[in-house]
């Protein structure tokens, strides 16, 4: 009896022996994995990575009975930004998508028509860009870019406000698709880190569309000494002048060479940094406007400065930085600034008195104590916001 149990007990082991030889090794699922420093994710192969942010700031500033006097203030920018990047052997292909769009009342709102003249949009921004490569040698890749930027709503220019007789009128100056800048360029891109990617062409083509309307000025109504009137067209559609157009035109190709810079990183903890930078300098532009409009605020018309045809070669630089420091999971302060200097992009002049100093309503044009004209072109602009608000980080 005893030797059948042993029998018995050894088969049942020589089949639970063989049983585990022939089974197959269950497969792990393969997940996402988080970066550290909350700098994004890989996910399943690890041949993209997905990241961005996304957040609300606020500002605000409320003044009664203040002896000292100022105004009311209060300001929203809504922020987002996504990036998708792609490398697998000796490909690269990343992809991003900025948003920003943002506005700032001064004064009271709480009436329509308060809200109406002092609820102004501040800045909106959508843009996109793509660039594959092909690595060449280590960090260094045969490259191709694809950049798209334009704005969500219309934008509004204010300072040509009537104070003679109560009258208020505002008049568009952009609106989606116009301006829409369209880049193509094939380059070499530098990316020795995830963070940073440095891409150049020496030759890329720039298109600026903007969507047609109805003339910016209609010839056929009254005229005032030989200058053009306002007419109820200019407040209404988009001034092709302000962005290097020729008047009546709705589209201008340039050819020239482009430096565009990323850095995307968290710096030091919960401190995170992004900064781009683009800079193109025109060598061939045809349909470059040299005719820019200038408003004669006591005639209440449209006249024509001249310049030359030579600043189309002066670079067009735009640089942009969000640094977003975060409280908690949901709370951050940002801090977001934009530079751009554009030689004939038109900008509104500080009006003031020569004699009393008093500030009038901005402009496009002024005289300065010599009486010399000052023209809104060949100037820097600046867009810095700097406030406290809702964010999450992907």
């Amino acid at each position: 009896m005893k030797r059948i149990l042993l029998i018995a007990f050894a088969f049942a082991a020589l089949c639970a022996t063989a049983q585990e030889t022939t089974e197959q090794p269950v497969k792990k699922e393969k997940k996402k994995i988080e970066l550290p420093n909350g700098d994004g994710f890989y996910n399943k192969d690890s041949t993209w990575k997905f990241g961005g942010f996304a957040g609300v700031t606020l500002t605000q500033v409320a003044l009664y009975q203040w002896a000292p006097g100022g105004s009311n203030n209060f300001a929203f920018l809504i922020t987002g930004n996504a990036y998708a990047n792609y490398k697998k052997d000796k490909y690269i292909w990343d992809n991003s998508l900025d948003l920003k769009w943002g506005m700032v009342a001064n004064g009271l709102i709480r009436k329509s028509s308060l809200a109406k003249q002092n609820l102004q949009k501040n800045i909106d921004i959508v843009a996109l860009k793509s660039n594959f490569g092909y690595e060449v040698s280590k960090s260094l890749y045969v490259a191709a870019k694809l950049g798209f930027e334009s704005q969500l709503t219309r934008s509004y220019d204010y300072s040509l406000t009537d104070t003679v007789d109560g009258r208020y009128r505002k008049f568009t100056v952009s609106k989606f698709a116009a301006p829409a800048i369209l880049t193509i360029a094939p380059g070499l891109t530098w990316k020795p880190k995830d963070y940073f990617t440095l891409f150049f062409s020496p030759v890329g083509g720039k298109m600026t569309f903007v969507t047609p309307d109805h003339h910016m000025r209609d010839t056929t109504t009254t005229t005032i000494n030989s200058k053009v009137a306002f007419t109820d067209n200019y407040y209404n559609d988009v001034d092709e002048t302000r962005f290097g157009l020729k008047a009546g035109k709705w589209f201008m190709g340039e050819l020239g060479a482009e430096l565009d810079l990323l850095f995307q990183k968290e710096i030091v903890k919960n401190v995170s940094w992004k900064s781009h930078l683009n800079v193109f300098v025109t060598y061939m532009n045809k349909a470059y406007n040299t005719a820019l409009p200038s408003y004669n605020e006591t005639l209440d018309s449209v006249e024509t400065v001249f310049i030359s045809e030579n600043t189309k070669f002066i670079p067009v630089v735009r640089w942009d930085n969000d640094i977003v420091l975060k409280v908690n999971k949901w709370l951050s302060a940002t801090l977001s600034t934009r530079f751009v200097y554009q030689y004939n992009a038109l900008v509104p002049i500080d009006k003031r008195n020569n004699k009393d100093g008093k500030k009038g309503a901005d402009g496009i044009s002024d005289r300065d104590k010599l009486g010399t004209p000052i023209t809104g072109f060949n100037k820097l602009q600046i867009f810095e916001q700097f406030g406290v608000g809702l964010a999450f980080k992907f």
